[in-house]
């Protein structure tokens, strides 16, 4: 058997809908790697899969860790720091989403016909404060797994997805029970390589890329890596994946935005818009700014 790499093998089911003599047992090992002074080196995980003969394969998941901030401790106390990474999503993962979940007990939150759909869950309140859960909205979603010591994030589209974890002792890969869990749902390619580099929590709101009519807010939402936590303390009115936005516009908007208008009236217009497509409304030819709502101040306030 393929040796372990710091880590221990769980086992976890695989419909693998590819070859019909492999087996739905799966042995998964998830390497640990301690960082030191703000570097490391690669580490390899492997999927060992045995077939109905009793045949051994080993497909190989490279977790390649690029550490290339900073060389203090002091620097990793001040600013906070996540691993990072993308994924491309497997053709038609995003559509068997929902069922997947429901099968391995993932709750879901669904945006389905101008309203939010919870399943797993008495609420979505019940739904935040569990382990796992998965926001659907489209072809977006998001899924969580909150435990002790790790908080793993796997976010995109039926495209793309990235990986962000954050964990109480380092910077290290994700847990083995997070890849089980994402490969359960369908959203780990087969084989391959995932490659993580460490990114720092800016201090500072940055401000939007030349041609990004973005409010600095909505640019610094847009890359944070928790959504929800962002939207809460940027006092946006968020729904699922969607937040409340105006948009100052001089013309029609594209097609493909008009379905997430709320209301216009004269140049403004009121939006419910997923957060992966503030970039695109920012970049819309007849808007000139996207903004949050201006929030009335309190009779007697300043």
């Amino acid at each position: 058997m393929f040796p372990q790499a710091g880590g221990r093998a769980t086992r976890a089911r695989q419909n693998s809908g590819h070859d019909s003599q492999i087996s739905d047992q799966v042995v998964v090992w998830s390497a640990r790697l301690s960082v030191e002074n703000g570097w490391g080196t690669p580490v390899t995980s492997a999927v060992y899969m045995e077939s109905e003969k009793g045949e051994a394969m080993f497909i190989r998941v490279a977790l390649m860790i690029v550490l290339a901030l900073g060389t203090g401790t002091d620097a990793i106390a001040e600013t906070p720091r996540y691993l990072w990474g993308e994924i491309a999503v497997p053709e038609g993962a995003v559509q068997t989403l929902a069922a997947r979940a429901e099968a391995i007990g993932v709750a879901t939150v669904v945006w389905s016909q101008g309203d939010l759909v919870v399943t797993g869950a008495a609420s979505e309140a019940e739904l935040l404060a569990g382990e796992t859960y998965l926001y659907l909205d489209g072809n977006f979603f998001l899924f969580v797994v909150n435990r002790p010591r790790e908080r793993a994030v796997l976010r995109g589209n039926a495209q793309w997805a990235e990986i962000i974890v954050w964990a109480t002792d380092g910077l290290v890969p994700p847990s083995e029970v997070f890849l089980d869990l994402v490969q359960s749902l369908g959203l780990l390619p087969m084989g391959g390589m995932i490659s993580l580099s460490v990114r720092e929590l800016p201090l500072k709101v940055p401000r939007p890329p030349e041609g990004v009519r973005l409010d600095p807010t909505l640019w610094a939402l847009v890359g944070h890596p928790d959504w929800f936590g962002a939207a809460r303390d940027f006092g946006l009115d968020r729904q699922g994946l969607r937040v409340e936005v105006v948009a100052e516009a001089s013309g029609v908007l594209a097609e493909a935005l008009e379905p997430y208008v709320l209301s216009s009236t004269g140049r403004l217009m009121e939006l419910l818009i997923p957060i992966p497509l503030l970039p695109e409304l920012g970049r819309d030819p007849a808007v000139t700014l996207v903004r949050p709502p201006f929030a009335p101040h309190p009779v007697g306030g300043r």
